[in-house]
């Protein structure tokens, strides 16, 4: 019996010895082995909660729409049109209890015609392209005037995602000049 205490208490002091390792405090590294630390830049989180029927997809928040290049020589006839582009505005978490139709409204600087939006040298250092505007067609094809309350066609909802057609294409106000053709325009939801 003695001898089984004596075994017991020699297996317990080993098995002490060992976990007392276990929780230890690390030790810090030394001077040379610490790991270099850089300021990494910044992350900026936007979002907004809205009371409305639906909520705009983050796709069709601050897309870009690429028109591509058109020669000028396309463009030197007033009112002519080239590259019709497609483009979505897309509505989410939509529910027909509150509301059964959307339309879209767009706001930026425009032409003195009022007809489309004005082009800017925006994403290149040239200069801008001169007589030439960017206009943005509803689903009918009816043109939707920048700055106006009056919205595209309203498109009637669908619980769930929604997705409101356009079309944006360069328009020629007399004979156009070369040169970056980017305009920016802001968009609004109106819910009926």
């Amino acid at each position: 019996m003695n001898f089984k205490l004596k075994s017991m208490t020699a297996a317990l002091l080993a098995f002490s010895a060992f976990s007392a390792s276990a929780f230890a405090v690390p030790t810090p590294p030394a001077a040379g082995d610490i790991d270099t630390v850089v300021a990494g830049g910044t992350v900026h989180f936007t979002g907004e909660i809205v009371n409305a029927a639906c909520a705009v997809s983050p796709d069709s928040d601050d897309q870009t729409v690429k028109l591509g290049q058109v020669r000028a020589a396309e463009l030197q006839t007033e009112g002519t049109t080239a590259r019709p582009t497609p483009f979505n505005i897309v509505l989410v978490d939509c529910d027909t209890t509150v509301s059964t139709a959307a339309a879209v409204t767009f706001y930026g600087p425009a032409t003195t015609e009022g007809t489309a939006l004005s082009v800017s040298s925006i994403s290149t250092e040239n200069a801008a392209a001169t007589n030439v505007g960017i206009q943005i067609l509803d689903s009918t094809g009816q043109i939707v005037l920048p700055n106006s309350d009056v919205a595209g066609a309203a498109s009637l909802l669908v619980d769930g995602r929604n997705t409101i057609p356009f079309t944006a294409r360069f328009l020629s106000l007399g004979a156009a000049t070369p040169g970056a053709a980017d305009a920016d325009a802001t968009f609004n939801v109106t819910y009926s």
